[in-house]
C-alpha cells in the first residue's frame, strides 16, 4: 500500500496517527492500495469496493475517531476504459436509448450519467452500486436537461487536467492537515469590497497563520479601477499568501474578479457547491464575449478556475486551515447560493459570512438556513436595509401580479419583465406557470430569453439544490416547469412572432445597446406593461430607469418608454428590511456582534443603528479597507 503522499507532510506525527487508525479498523478483505489527500478529504484507495459497500459503517466508525472526512476511490487498476464502461452502464439503465451521456472525471474516478428516465428510488442504490462492481468507476445518476454543453465543457476542461489536479489535490491536503504555527488564534476581517456599497465584493478572513479570501466580486457598473475591482492593494497580500478563496454563490459582483487572480499568478484551492461553478461559468463566458472594455482575462484564465475548484456540500464540515473548519449552509438568494459558518480554532470563535440571503418564501428553493449550533460574530448582507424596504407580502404581490397581467392579456398586448438572469428570472416562470396552470393568469406564452433558458438547464441539472417539491417534479418529469407547454425560448426578440403574452428577459441585458431592443420591442407601446421584480442598487439603465428616466438609445436613435410599468420586488432573491430583523431574531440568543455589508451607505447606516436598538446587539458598518478584529 502506497502512502508516500502522508510521509511528504510537515505533520508526519499526526499523519503516522490517521493512518494507523485507517488501517486498525479495515480488514485484510478491503484491499487497500493506497491513501492519499484529496485536498481537505482522505482517500481510500481500494481494489476491493464490493467489501466496503457491503460494510458500510466501517467508514463512519474511522470518520467519527480521526475527525477527517474520508471519501472511497476505487483504484484505477480495477477502472474499466471508459468505451466499455459505457456499455456496462447500458445494461442496467434501460438500455442505450435511456443513456444521454456519460461524462468521466479521471482525477476521482467518478462518472456522471445522464439518464432520459431515472431508476425508481428503491432501486437507485442497489443499480447504482452494482455498477460501481461492474465498472470500478464510482458514478451519479442525472436527468438530463434540455442543454448541458457548459456541463460538457466544464467536465472537458477538468478531464484535461487530470494529472494536474490529482497533484494539486494532495498539495492541498498538505497544507491542510499541517500543523498549527501558534496555539493562539488571532482572527480579523478586512473589507476589501462591498462594504458601504453593492458590487465587487471580497472579505478577507485573517488568522495569524492564514488568509481565506471570502468572494471575489467585480463592479461592472464603473471603469474606475478603485471602484470597480477588490483593493488588494490596501493589504499588502502576495496572492501565493491566499490558502482558499470561498465563493458564497455565482452572480458577478460576488465572482467577477476571480479569472484575474488566476492570470497573475493564484494557484490555491476554490471552494463552491457545483451549480455555482456551472452557473459562474456561463457569467464569465458571457462577460468575455460581450465587454470589451474589459479586457483583464480571457478563457485560458477562466479555465484554471477549474483546475482548482473543489466542490463544497451543504451541512458538511470542512477543514480548510489548520485552523479553521467551514460548514456551508443554504442562503435561499438562487440555485447553489451558501453562507459560511467557519469554526476557528477548538470552539474559539465561530462567525457566520451570510453571503446574498432570501429569508421568506420563494417558489423554487428552500429558506435561508438559520439554525447555525454557534455564532458569536455575524456579517450579514443589507442590500434592503433602509426601513423603507419593507416590501409587500408575496400573497399580496400575487395578487397584484394576476390583476396587472390579466389586464394586458385580456388586450392581447405583452407584459416584459426584466429580472435577473440568475434567481428572480426562475423565480418568475415557475410562479407565472403554477398561476397559469391554476388558472388565476389567463392562458398565454411565456417567453424566455434564450440565456434565461440555458440557466433552467443547469437548475434541472442540479435540481436537489432546489426545493423538494420542484427536485421531486424535475427528477420524474411529471410537472418540470422549465419544461412546461407555456415555455418559448426567444433567440432573437426582433425577427420572432409575439402572440399575446409574458416576455422574460434579464435585466442586466438591459444595460447592452444590443439588448435595449426588448425595450424597442414592448416598452414603446402605451399599452403593454412593464414588471420591475427587483429593487436597483448602485448606478446604471435599470437604477435610471426605477428613478423616472424613460429615455433610451440604440445605434444613437432615441426611443422613449411608454408602457406602464409597476414594481412588485416580493419576488426578488434578497431578504427585504424585515425578513433580515426576522433571521436575525432567530440568531440574537447566540451574537455577541453583527457587521453589515453589501449595502448602499444610507442603508448599512440605517440598519446598523436599527439592529443595534431593537436587538440589543453591537452592530456596526465598515468602510472598504478597513480591519476588525473578532477574537
Amino acid at each position: 500500500m502506497n502512502a508516500r503522499s502522508f510521509e511528504s507532510s510537515n505533520s508526519y506525527q499526526d499523519n503516522q496517527n490517521i493512518m494507523a487508525t485507517i488501517l486498525q479498523n479495515l480488514p485484510k478483505e478491503c484491499a487497500l492500495t493506497k491513501i492519499e489527500y484529496e485536498g481537505p478529504r482522505i482517500a481510500l484507495h481500494t481494489n476491493n469496493p464490493q467489501f466496503l459497500l457491503e460494510n458500510n459503517k466501517i467508514l463512519p466508525n474511522i470518520v467519527a475517531q480521526i475527525k477527517k472526512r474520508i471519501v472511497l476511490r476505487t483504484d484505477v487498476a480495477i477502472r474499466k476504459d471508459e468505451d466499455e464502461a459505457r456499455k456496462i452502464v447500458e445494461k442496467y439503465v434501460l438500455g442505450k436509448s435511456n443513456v444521454t451521456d456519460i461524462l468521466f472525471d479521471p482525477a476521482i474516478g467518478e462518472a456522471t450519467i445522464f439518464l432520459k428516465k431515472l431508476p425508481q428510488s428503491l432501486d437507485t442504490e442497489r443499480i447504482i452500486n452494482e455498477i460501481i462492481l461492474a465498472t470500478g468507476w464510482k458514478i451519479t445518476f442525472k436527468k438530463t436537461p434540455r442543454n448541458f454543453d457548459i456541463i460538457k465543457q466544464i467536465n472537458k476542461i477538468m478531464k484535461k487536467s487530470s494529472e494536474y489536479r490529482i497533484q494539486f489535490y494532495k498539495k492541498v491536503g498538505e497544507k491542510i492537515f499541517r500543523d498549527r504555527m501558534n496555539p493562539v488564534i488571532e482572527t480579523s476581517l478586512i473589507s476589501l469590497g462591498g462594504f458601504a456599497e453593492v458590487g465587487r465584493s471580497s472579505v478577507l478572513l485573517s488568522t495569524n497563520e492564514s488568509s481565506v479570501l471570502l468572494d471575489c466580486g467585480l463592479n461592472t457598473y464603473t471603469k474606475d479601477p478603485l471602484l470597480k475591482y477588490p483593493r488588494f492593494d490596501s493589504v499588502g497580500l502576495r496572492l501565493s499568501e491566499i490558502d482558499a478563496i470561498l465563493l458564497t454563490h455565482a452572480h458577478f459582483d460576488h465572482t467577477g474578479f476571480l479569472p484575474v487572480l488566476f492570470k497573475y499568478g493564484f494557484i490555491g484551492p476554490v471552494y463552491c457547491t457545483e451549480p455555482t461553478a456551472y452557473l459562474m461559468f456561463m457569467l464569465f463566458r458571457e462577460f468575455v464575449k460581450n465587454d470589451n472594455s474589459f479586457s483583464s482575462y480571457d478563457e485560458s484564465d477562466i479555465e484554471k478556475i477549474y483546475s482548482h475548484l473543489i466542490f463544497l456540500n451543504n451541512n458538511i464540515v470542512t477543514d480548510l486551515t489548520p485552523e479553521i473548519k467551514v460548514t456551508p449552509y443554504n442562503a435561499g438568494h438562487i440555485l447553489g447560493s451558501s453562507s459560511f459558518h467557519f469554526h476557528i480554532g477548538n470552539g474559539d470563535h465561530n462567525f457566520v459570512y451570510t453571503g446574498d440571503i432570501k429569508f421568506g418564501k420563494s417558489a423554487y428553493l428552500e429558506n435561508a438556513v438559520w439554525n447555525f449550533p454557534r455564532v458569536e460574530t455575524l456579517l450579514i448582507e443589507c442590500t434592503n436595509g433602509g426601513r423603507e424596504d419593507s416590501f409587500t407580502s408575496r400573497e399580496e404581490s400575487e395578487i397584484k401580479l394576476i390583476e396587472e397581467i390579466n389586464k394586458i392579456i385580456k388586450i392581447k398586448k405583452t407584459v416584459l419583465i426584466p429580472t435577473q438572469l440568475i434567481g428572480t428570472s426562475q423565480e418568475m416562470i415557475i410562479t407565472l406557470n403554477q398561476l397559469i396552470k391554476e388558472k388565476k393568469i389567463k392562458k398565454c406564452k411565456i417567453y424566455i430569453d434564450e440565456l434565461i433558458a440555458e440557466v433552467n438547464s443547469i437548475h434541472e441539472f442540479e435540481s436537489e439544490f432546489l426545493n423538494k417539491e420542484l427536485h421531486q417534479n424535475i427528477s420524474t418529469g411529471e410537472n418540470n416547469p422549465f419544461r412546461s407547454r407555456t415555455l418559448s425560448i426567444l433567440t432573437d426578440i426582433e425577427g420572432q412572432n409575439l402572440d399575446s403574452g409574458i416576455v422574460i428577459c434579464p435585466s442586466s441585458m438591459l444595460h447592452c445597446e444590443s439588448s435595449r431592443k426588448y425595450l424597442k420591442r414592448i416598452a414603446t407601446d402605451p399599452e403593454n406593461l412593464m414588471i420591475l421584480t427587483t429593487k436597483p442598487t448602485g448606478s446604471g439603465f435599470y437604477k435610471d430607469l426605477s428613478d423616472g428616466n424613460r429615455k433610451f438609445f440604440i445605434e444613437d436613435e432615441e426611443y422613449e418608454i411608454r408602457c406602464k410599468i409597476e414594481a412588485l420586488y416580493s419576488f426578488n432573491s434578497h431578504s427585504d428590511f424585515n425578513q433580515l430583523n426576522a433571521y436575525i431574531a432567530r440568531l440574537r440568543p447566540k451574537l455577541k456582534r453583527i457587521i453589515v455589508n453589501h449595502g448602499e451607505r444610507s442603508k448599512v447606516q440605517n440598519f446598523s443603528g436599527y439592529s443595534s436598538k431593537v436587538h440589543n446587539i453591537p452592530t456596526q458598518y465598515l468602510q472598504n479597507q478597513e480591519s476588525i478584529r473578532i477574537l
